[in-house]
């Protein structure tokens, strides 16, 4: 979800395998089916779409991306997804998936293709990544929007971009960069200051939890007034008691209820600016 000074302690994985065996042996004492366990979010099975691992030039090398949209031939607008960890953990297929179901064509690039999978503490990530820098991780977004325009099945016009912790910031840096971005969705985003996000003129809206442990709610307020101070429309949508990643149905501070108004939200969202 989160690397370096986003997450200085990461329990998350450890909690969230205990707290999954014991909702698991819960709902199986009451009988209920695996579809009813699953969460109200996830919609990776969904009839209607299709989605596919796609590979693209990003400089020198080749990176991997995850796509999703509507089965049905068409052009459609597109979305890149932006993780603030591997894309391989579910909930990033999911919101590409929960994308193709409201209409649209999303990618999440693998920026994070660096990462060994021997690396999975904040520390372990971050050794990995010593050295890659903001322009290398915008560099492999820009080249998956960029692969994006070269497919028959999207439609021209600009393209919205979403992110989630590290990603949300991210995405924040690559819309201030290109102006080809209509519509931007931080989802709890680590820290940009105002000369970074100095150039961001399309719409932002904001969602972050009350009770996030790595990203303050003042800090969303700032980032909410340098907005306003610059002229760059923008919403903040804050979730009473949600946690960091309380969208992703993979963690333990999934919180249902809130993951479904955002997500609603979002997508009205896209629906007003990126038409």
């Amino acid at each position: 979800m989160c690397l370096g000074n986003d997450c200085p302690e990461n329990p998350e994985r450890r909690e969230f395998l205990a707290t999954t065996a014991a909702a698991v042996v819960s709902l199986a004492a009451f009988g209920l089916s695996a579809q009813e366990r699953q969460p109200p979010t996830r919609v990776l099975d969904a009839p209607a779409i299709t989605h596919v691992s796609v590979r693209f030039r990003s400089g020198a090398k080749e990176i991997d991306g995850y796509l999703a949209r509507p089965k049905a031939k068409g052009k459609y607008r597109p979305v890149l997804v932006i993780a603030g960890n591997r894309i391989t953990e579910e909930y990033i297929p999911n919101t590409c998936a929960a994308l193709a179901v409201a209409g649209y064509l999303a990618l999440a690039p693998n920026i994070f293709h660096l990462l060994p999978d021997s690396a999975r503490t904040p520390a372990e990530m971050q050794k990995a990544l010593e050295g890659h820098t903001d322009d290398d991780f915008l560099r492999d977004i820009r080249a998956g929007a960029e692969y994006l325009t070269t497919r028959a099945d999207v439609r021209a016009g600009g393209m919205a971009i979403i992110g989630f912790c590290a990603g949300g910031r991210n995405a924040m840096l690559y819309a201030a960069r290109y102006h080809d971005i209509k519509a931007v969705v931080p989802y709890h985003p680590g820290r940009v200051t105002a000369e970074e996000i100095a150039m961001l003129k399309a719409p932002v809206q904001i969602h972050c939890g009350t009770a996030d442990r790595h990203v303050r709610v003042e800090w969303m307020r700032e980032l909410e007034a340098t907005f306003k101070k610059q002229h760059t429309p923008v919403e903040v949508h804050l979730y009473e008691g949600a946690d960091h990643g309380f969208l992703a149905y993979t963690r333990p501070y999934y919180k249902p209820d809130a993951a479904q108004l955002a997500w609603k939200r979002t997508i009205a969202f896209l629906k007003r600016n990126l038409r």
